[in-house]
């Protein structure tokens, strides 16, 4: 059974595309098998990991076809990028999908329903890359996941949107999700100013028991060059990223032990 989690935060430039493909490149480089699904009808993580258009399915027509009743083969809509990670890409369907999913009897639990069929049992993690709007779609993820990692980018603005998302976990823990937990608090793009040093700081002194050791630095030509490398490059262990990322995974599943 995999263990499936979300990457949200209501704030975006967080560095959620970011946390979402190197940490599934480094689950994928200890042997796991990972699939990663973009709920962002910005598309930057299907982009990222290769994906152009080629007429298959996307996350968006699975929805739909559950909604409808509409029988689907699941294998379809999954691609598979050289570097190991398998994922189903977003498109800009995604924009009113919540319209489609409210005419669901289950309209909670969509996505759940979606990750019951057969074929995602072969993986050992799905992780989900949750739009910034914290609307049905996203509830949804939350309602198919066990775990929410909630990256903070530690600027100025590192608190905005910190404590709503951690009232969502909350509600939806205590309403239509008894199982969800936060994972961590990933405090990320941190830089060597003492502005960036003291909100990390604050937000580890305030949220300790749920914020990860492992700290993301800023590194904006490695994030660039994954990005115009798509396939061949999303994950560089040896790169100062990677190898940071890489001891995040192991803290992740230690974590989840």
């Amino acid at each position: 059974m995999a263990i499936t989690i979300s990457i949200c935060n209501e704030k975006g430039g967080v560095g959620k595309t970011t946390t979402t493909i190197n940490l599934a490149g480094g689950l994928a480089s200890l042997g796991k098998k990972v699939l990663v699904i973009d709920l962002d009808q910005q598309q930057n993580t299907s982009l990222t990991l290769g994906h152009i258009k080629d007429g298959k399915i996307t996350i968006a027509e699975l929805i739909y076809n559950s909604v409808a009743g509409i029988e689907t083969d699941h294998a379809s809509a999954i691609r598979h990028n050289e570097t190991g990670i398998d994922y189903i890409p977003a498109s800009d369907m995604l924009t009113n999908i919540t319209s489609i999913m409210s005419n669901d009897p289950d309209y909670n639990y969509v996505i759940k329903k979606l990750l019951s069929n057969d074929i995602y049992k072969q993986y050992d993690y799905i992780l989900i890359d949750c739009r910034t709007l914290l609307d049905l779609l996203v509830s949804n993820a939350m309602n198919a996941s066990d775990y929410v990692i909630i990256p903070v980018e530690s600027g100025i603005y590192a608190y905005m949107g910190l404590d709503k998302m951690l009232d969502k976990v909350s509600s939806i823990n205590n309403s239509t999700n008894k199982k969800l937990k936060v994972l961590g608090i990933l405090l990320n793009k941190t830089q060597r100013t003492n502005v960036s040093t003291s909100l990390a700081e604050s937000i580890r002194e305030e949220y300790t028991n749920i914020t990860f050791k492992t700290v993301i630095p800023f590194c904006p030509a490695q994030t660039e060059q994954a990005v115009f490398n798509k396939k061949s490059n999303v994950f560089d262990k040896k790169s100062t990223l990677g190898k940071t990322f890489l001891k995040l995974t192991k803290e992740v599943i230690e974590k989840i032990k």
